[in-house]
């Protein structure tokens, strides 16, 4: 197993940094021979025009681009809180857009604006990627307006954390607050994938992106209007009962406290309690006969599910312990 890891979503005011464990082999990277960074500088000469940036109403959020007339791909979790959005286009003129569908799972998400596109750019969803491929990243990260950054593919199907997607690519591009949305592109100029994390491993700074490959069929569903979220039970703050928490608490230790449960939520529904009911909050410590002991446990099991699904889980409250249902739903007020 490797070391820990510190990860942070690319949104550009200060998000959440996680400790997480990668598991499972390492693919590791070798130079190969492949497009020289001249000619993704190319690339870029002719892809940066249909690039943009994303503002809410605080400010700016991340970056997008279109890939259709009137349509705009980015990273869920840059328009996850909710608009109403501006554009800002390469050439600076302003424009309004609104959420016309996403998957939260991927973390993508489609825009629709009225605003006339510079570019287009084409999407790549027949072609697997390949370890040590070069790329072009093009986004809003430090400050600046749509730069270049490049890198290659360092490993594949990479799954660093219950917080994020499954089955990303890992990357050496040097992305930051502010890239989430951005398109990656190959040395052809196709948009290969969607930039949503950025993290220090065991082997450096690494960036990770949402792979557009096999996701065409995604992709017409939010065109369409489709909107898919993670399954929730609604809880905030929840943690790991440690020793030294179960002894303040006067609990055997193991599994997750529950924190406080969010009205209307999946947990609050099932009957729950948590520090707002006053007293010592539930142990969650199975979800259907699965042990779990960290927040990061609880998430993983509750995404293997879906929204709609119901879900068993064994909890503690106090010296009891019972079964309980919940209805999985999408978090409260989403």
């Amino acid at each position: 197993m490797r070391k820990a890891w510190g990860l942070v979503f690319l949104l550009p005011l200060g998000s959440a940094l996680y400790a997480l464990w990668s598991q499972g082999p390492t693919t590791r990277w070798a130079e190969p021979v492949q497009a020289s960074p001249s000619a993704l500088q190319e690339v870029y000469a002719r892809a940066h025009p249909a690039v943009l940036r994303i503002d809410g109403p605080e400010g700016g959020r991340g970056t997008g681009f279109f890939y259709a007339p009137g349509l705009v791909l980015t990273a869920y979790h840059v328009v996850a809180e909710g608009g109403p959005f501006t554009l800002v286009l390469a050439n600076r003129s302003r424009a309004e857009a609104r959420l016309l569908g996403f998957a939260e799972p991927l973390d993508l998400a489609v825009l629709a604006t009225e605003a006339k596109a510079p570019a287009l750019l084409s999407l790549e969803t027949n072609r697997r990627l390949q370890v040590g491929e070069a790329l072009l990243h093009i986004g809003n990260g430090r400050g600046q307006f749509i730069a270049p950054r490049f890198g290659r593919v360092t490993r594949l199907e990479v799954s660093p954390s219950a917080f994020l997607p499954q089955g990303l690519v890992e990357t050496s591009l040097p992305l930051s607050p502010g890239d989430s949305g951005g398109p990656l592109l190959d040395a052809e100029g196709k948009v290969v994938g969607v930039a949503v994390a950025i993290g220090q491993t065991e082997e450096g700074f690494r960036s990770f992106f949402t792979p557009l490959h096999g996701r065409g069929g995604v992709l017409a569903a939010l065109e369409g209007g489709e909107r898919t979220y993670w399954p929730y039970l609604g809880l905030r703050g929840p943690r790991a009962l440690t020793p030294e928490l179960a002894r303040e608490l006067g609990l055997p230790p193991g599994g997750v406290l529950v924190g406080e449960v969010v009205p209307g939520g999946a947990a609050h529904r099932a009957g729950l309690r948590g520090t707002e009911s006053g007293g010592v909050p539930d142990v969650i410590l199975e979800v259907e006969g699965t042990p779990v002991n960290t927040f990061e446990d609880l998430l993983r099991e509750v995404r293997k599910r879906q929204v709609g699904d119901r879900v068993r889980l064994s909890v503690r409250r106090g010296s009891e312990v019972f079964q309980v249902e919940a209805l999985l739903g999408p978090f409260p007020g989403r």
